[in-house]
């Protein structure tokens, strides 16, 4: 913790030029072998197309002489499976040019630093700006965090030696020169930028391959889901009638029933309807008496009733109207709705005109 004070009062006394916005998310390990784990939140945001998954920028300065100087790489973290993937990874020698290491795949942490780097990402990647300047202002040393500002990466490893390895020696390096420096920077940003570019195509086409598997799922559940609001709309005589006709060709459909009251086509769809009207004649109830007769009490209200004349009429017409709409997708029926005024003594809509008994 002592160290961590030290850090943050000479952090603040280097230069912000060409720098990122650091944190020290780890610093352990036992001597001769150290190590100084930063991130710059300048890079620290949401994976496109991936939930609760972010990218961050690591630099990891390397205490002892037999090991490099810096290591940088890309993570991806994803928070919900707690696993990362490196990527870019970049390593500087004590002299010479920057080298490169092959990707790592996805896997959990192996150690301390991969469990600060999920914790470090997976708390400060939701984040807004806001939330993440007061986190900023906050005192983080408990967790083994702590802002340092905007530092270079050469300034991260003269805080490493100057704060929290001073007991140590600095080994040796040759420096690179200005131009050698700004063409491995050039190639880094290069790559950075062809690494996303990869990672948005590949995160793109598979939103599309997820969506195009619905679109199927979707297609497929259709017919299901159309039979369920026909067997909420329609009553069973209408059903057991004109269900047979789903998956029909509208040839088979005008040879049977003839050419039909209207068709429209409308957003790739058609839709053929059929006008019926049905009237027939009802009797009034005789109840066991003669037609046009009903039992009455016509020797009193205390007599047994006796077949008589009815007093009104004993017949009338009863007029049933329906129109059966018929839904075509590419020549094929694929649904029917049916559209009618209830008549007297009916129930239910359409029944009698279209529909079927037992």
């Amino acid at each position: 913790m002592k160290h961590l004070y030290v850090a943050a009062a000479l952090a603040t006394a280097i230069s912000p030029a060409f720098a990122g916005e650091r944190w020290l998310v780890y610093a352990g390990g036992d001597k001769p072998s150290r190590l100084f784990v930063v991130v710059d939140e300048t890079y620290l945001d949401a994976v496109p197309f991936a939930d609760k998954t972010y990218k961050l920028e690591t630099i990891t300065i390397l205490e002892n002489a037999k090991a490099p100087d810096w290591v940088s790489s890309n993570m991806i973290i994803d928070c919900g499976r707690n696993t990362l993937e490196e990527k870019l990874i970049q390593i500087s020698p004590r002299g010479g040019k920057l080298t490169t290491a092959p990707d790592q795949p996805a896997q959990p942490p192996k150690n301390a630093v991969g469990e600060a780097l999920i914790a470090f990402a997976c708390d400060m990647g939701p984040k807004d700006s806001a939330k993440r300047l007061a986190a900023r202002k906050a005192d983080q040393r408990e967790r083994g965090w702590m802002y340092l500002g905007p530092l270079t990466t050469a300034d991260v490893g003269d805080l490493a030696w100057n704060s929290m390895w001073s007991d140590g020696k600095r080994p040796a390096s040759t420096p690179r020169s200005a131009a050698e420096l700004e063409r491995e920077m050039a190639s880094l940003n290069a790559r950075r930028e062809k690494a996303l570019a990869e990672a948005n195509a590949l995160a793109g086409q598979t939103v599309q391959n997820e969506k195009a598997e619905a679109e199927r799922f979707a297609q497929a559940q259709e017919p299901l889901r159309r039979l369920e609001k026909r067997r909420k709309r329609e009553y069973a005589p209408v059903r057991r009638a004109l269900e047979p006709w789903i998956g029909q060709p509208e040839a088979e459909l005008l040879r049977v029933w003839g050419a039909p009251t209207k068709t429209e086509d409308r957003s790739g769809q058609r839709i053929v309807s059929y006008y019926q009207r049905v009237v027939d004649t009802v009797y009034a109830p005789t109840q066991g008496c003669p037609a046009g007769q009903s039992p009455q009490p016509v020797n009193g209200m205390d007599k047994p009733l006796v077949c008589a004349p009815m007093p009104g009429p004993v017949s009338w017409e009863r007029v049933s109207e329906c129109t059966a709409h018929f839904e075509l997708h590419g020549g094929v029926i694929v649904d029917y709705v049916t559209q009618g005024a209830k008549a007297q003594y009916e129930q239910p809509p359409c029944s009698r005109v279209f529909g079927k008994t037992d």
